[in-house]
């Protein structure tokens, strides 16, 4: 399995990378905005966690542009936010991304997103 993490918070991708290299799942981290947007259209990832707020691109908008230009549907978008702004997120899994896991969430949680998304051998 291979995920793409992307927060601007260091920490948060940290432990998600540590985490999943206990796992056997390969990850790869981008703690930018638009060096994210690049590698969710450069390669191909089973999931993509995507923090909401980050400073240079959003994650809403990065969600835009991919369902803009038609790839949105293609990929595994897990929104990662510590809003509880309801109705925003509820706008953006009308966009058709695939789920919002909760920041600061659990390891438990994380492996619930995880699992879910693992392709089915």
């Amino acid at each position: 399995m291979r995920l793409l993490a992307v927060d601007d918070d260091k920490d948060i991708t940290d432990t998600i990378s540590f985490y999943c290299n206990q796992k056997n799942v390969e990850c790869k981290v981008f703690n930018t905005g638009r060096e994210g947007s690049k590698a969710i259209r450069g390669e191909h990832f089973d999931l993509i966690l995507l923090d909401l707020a980050m400073p240079d691109i959003s994650g809403l908008d990065i969600v835009n542009s991919l369902n803009e230009e038609g790839l949105l549907d293609s990929k595994n978008i897990v929104i990662m936010t510590g809003s509880s702004d309801i109705k925003k997120l509820f706008e953006i899994r009308k966009f058709g991304v695939k789920g919002i896991y909760k920041k600061p969430g659990s390891l438990e949680e994380l492996t619930e997103v995880i699992e879910r998304h693992r392709p089915k051998t």
